[in-house]
């Protein structure tokens, strides 16, 4: 077992930008067995060391796993604990265009190794300095000893990134223009010439008569046809055509064509009707925030929702946007007072990082009701104890994701807290539900699942809790893992909840998150 931390990594903003946004860190096993991993990062702000990311997951032999955490914090720090020594884990930080920052690079051989018991703890005021003893007499020295073989070289070292561009040289300036030479003047444009009048068409002549056609001549007759020969003789000679008789006389000659009449005069063109006077212009139209797209921002004054202006409140982002779309929660602290009804059908409430709600009265933060509504990337608590849920769920088809619930600290066992929980599902009327990749500590419990709620309840962390409660839920749990300190139990099973899958048989309910210590009061 392996414990390692990066140490402190500051990263004050300067010019108002801080040179590291993101850290990625690489995991290599280089061992022939899986291997736990937990990566686990904390912030800090003045004297305040805020935990943020607990993360716990199996790498398979040879397997390489890349994570990225959100870092744009004046000072960071991350601690890794694996189950092997042959896990190898570098980190580097990242600027807003992804790229390198060669400041914030941890290769392995650079990573702090912790005390196996839990880590470094601070150190303790130096003690007085005791009075000096007396010096002893000097030993003899002793016979040196061989030189030893000289070790096998290591390997080399990854190569660093290579250094920034210097800046380009300025640009010479740019010679002057000469002057452009005169225009010639234009020529002038002579006179159009005046159009020539029409000629004045006139009347159609008449038509001539069509003259009288002759008879026709007769037709002369036809000559006698020889004698046909005698048979096996030849043929006779053929008799002479008879003469044709004259052609009938012409019939009368064809009147002259009479004269093209004069073309009638055109009329003159009617004067133009005067044009009519132009509208007035209309008011100029003004860009409508998106409702699909709104934006809120803790003390923010007089928003409209825009990325530009956005709203002050979460509800009043959740007021404007239309269904499907989504509510922004841009960084900052959200005191709540009273209620936030979401029943909108596929709305999405996402968080930004430093995206901090704080519950500060005996309400239920959020009432989620409908369909399709996704809450993804909160961080809720509160600033007292209160016995409310900070999510209560009814409807179907809702996604709680990548969230982190915690409560403030109480007192004593964990049985007598006050019944503060991550959330809870209504009575008969929540299906399909998914909680997926949140953590929960500190709290009564995680969640309370009512009866007949149906859904999944998988990768997710919860330690210092009571654990899920299971109230004739059917629900999948699987891949959920238990931090430290360690729950009162890992899931409880109440009285009349269902025997079978997806619960039975408990050993493999167990094996499936990560030997959860299981309740079963059926």
């Amino acid at each position: 077992m392996a414990l390692l931390t990066t140490g402190l990594i500051e990263n004050s903003p300067v010019s108002g930008i801080r040179a590291t946004t993101v850290l990625s860190v690489r995991v290599v096993n280089d061992d022939s067995a899986s291997a736990s991993v937990q990566i686990s990062g904390s912030y800090v702000s003045g004297t305040t060391t805020t935990a943020y990311v607990l993360e716990v997951f199996i790498l398979e032999p040879g397997e390489v796993a890349t994570r990225s955490y959100s870092a744009n914090f004046d000072a960071f720090q991350f601690q890794f604990t694996t189950s092997l020594e042959n896990v190898e884990i570098s980190a580097w930080g990242k600027d807003n265009e992804g790229n390198l920052i060669a400041a914030h690079r941890v290769l392995p051989a650079e990573l702090d190794l912790l005390d196996q018991n839990g880590g470094a703890g601070p150190t303790g005021a130096t003690g007085a300095t005791g009075p000096a003893g007396e010096t002893g007499a000097t030993g003899a020295t002793g016979p040196a000893g061989e030189t030893g073989a000289t070790g096998a070289t290591g390997p080399a070292g990854e190569t660093g990134v290579t250094g920034a561009t210097g800046p380009a040289g300025e640009t010479g300036a740019t010679g002057a223009t000469g002057p452009a030479g005169e225009t010639g003047a234009t020529g002038a444009t002579g006179p159009a010439g005046e159009t020539g009048a029409t000629g004045v068409t006139g009347p159609a002549g008449e038509t001539g008569a069509t003259g009288v056609t002759g008879p026709a001549g007769e037709t002369g007759a036809t000559g006698a046809t020889g004698p046909a020969g005698e048979p096996g003789g030849p043929t006779g000679p053929t008799g002479a055509t008879g003469a044709t008789g004259p052609a009938g006389e012409s019939g009368g000659p064809t009147g002259p064509t009479g004269e093209t009449g004069p073309t009638g005069a055109t009329g003159e063109t009617g004067p133009t009707g005067p044009t009519g006077a132009t509208g007035e212009t209309g008011a100029t139209g003004t860009f409508e925030p998106n409702p699909f797209a709104v934006y809120v921002q803790a003390g923010a004054v007089g928003g409209d929702g825009t990325q530009a202006s956005p709203f002050e409140t979460i509800q009043q982002g959740v007021t404007a946007v239309s269904p499907t779309g989504t509510v922004h929660i841009l960084g900052g602290t959200y005191p709540i007072t009273a209620t936030i009804s979401v029943n909108k059908a596929g709305v999405t409430l996402k968080g930004y990082p430093n995206t901090l709600i704080e519950l500060q009265a005996a309400v239920i933060p959020f009432a989620v009701t409908g369909s399709g509504v996704t809450i993804d990337g909160l961080t809720i608590t509160s600033d007292n104890p209160y016995a409310v849920p900070f999510i209560q769920l009814g409807g179907s088809n809702h996604k709680l994701i990548n969230n982190y619930f915690y409560g403030p600290p109480q007192a004593g066992p964990s049985d007598t807290w006050v019944v503060n929980r991550g959330f809870v599902t209504q009575a008969n009327n929540m299906q399909n539900l998914t909680v997926q990749n949140n953590i929960f500590y500190f709290l009564r419990q995680p969640a309370y699942l009512n009866p007949n709620t149906t859904g999944y309840i998988i990768d997710n962390v919860v330690y210092n809790t009571r654990g899920f409660v299971v109230d004739r839920a059917v629900v999948v749990l699987s891949g959920n893992s238990w931090g430290s300190p360690e729950n009162a139990v890992d899931i409880a099973l109440l009285v009349g909840t269902i025997a079978g899958p997806p619960y039975d048989p408990l050993a493999d309910l167990a094996a499936n998150n990560s030997d959860a210590s299981i309740s079963d009061q059926r």
